[in-house]
């Protein structure tokens, strides 16, 4: 179990007794920040001025003919997925004009996980939840690599240290917008990306060529046992 050792006068500063924005971890990725070779600036500075929403406290009905509700289990490293979605009728989808989700938009997690993203690809309409925030972004920075970074071991650690509860973690709007993002050029952003998705193609290919080793050493086994019998 890691320890750290905090000044009570920083706890105070702090303002609340949470101990993530002092642990290792956080420290780590603090120093990150200040050798990362491109500009560090704060989240908010990246997004288009009055588009950033969180979701209403609504409750949307098992209607597929509906428009999705989206939720904080609709959003994962991997993707957006429909699985357990709610929806609501096409005439609060109108009324809920605020909360409305288009291509291109990105959708943040705010408790249980906070500061997960994904990017919303579809061209569908649909709505979030009070859960979840939908940042709109300047020209400034891809969508994806804002996703992959929020994703990342580095961006986690930086937005557990902004969170707060202690049961329930729970991230504000301010807080996300404080956000610390390291900022390479749009180019090194689009080349960062297409990395990470060769490599995660990659690890994907692995591991499928795993699970068959181990279904042909699990017959192997089956066949010498039979055998012995």
């Amino acid at each position: 179990m890691e320890k750290t050792v905090v000044n009570l006068s920083q706890l105070r500063q702090k303002g609340v007794w949470n101990f993530q924005p002092y642990s290792q971890v956080v420290t780590g990725a603090m120093a990150q920040l200040e050798k990362s070779p491109f500009p560090v600036v704060k989240l908010g500075t990246l997004l288009l001025e009055g588009t950033t929403k969180r979701g209403y406290s609504v409750t949307g009905v098992e209607n597929v003919d509906g428009i999705p509700l989206l939720s904080t289990r609709n959003i994962s490293a991997p993707g957006i997925n429909l699985n357990h979605v709610r929806y609501l009728t096409p005439d609060e989808h109108k009324k809920l004009e605020a909360t409305q989700v288009h291509t291109g938009d990105v959708l943040v997690s705010l408790i249980m996980r906070p500061g997960i993203a994904a990017v919303y690809e579809s061209d569908q309409p649909a709505n979030i939840d009070t859960h979840l925030a939908r940042l709109r972004l300047t020209n400034k920075i891809d969508s994806a690599y804002l996703v992959f970074y929020l994703n990342s071991d580095v961006g986690q650690a930086l937005i557990h240290s902004l969170s707060t509860g202690s049961v329930q973690p729970m991230l504000t709007i301010t807080a996300l917008n404080d956000l610390p993002v390291i900022l390479p050029s749009l180019a090194e952003q689009k080349q960062i990306i297409a990395e990470a998705q060769r490599l995660t193609q990659e690890a994907g290919q692995l591991s499928k060529a795993a699970q068959e080793r181990r279904t042909e050493a699990q017959k192997l086994l089956g066949k010498l046992f039979q055998e012995a019998v």
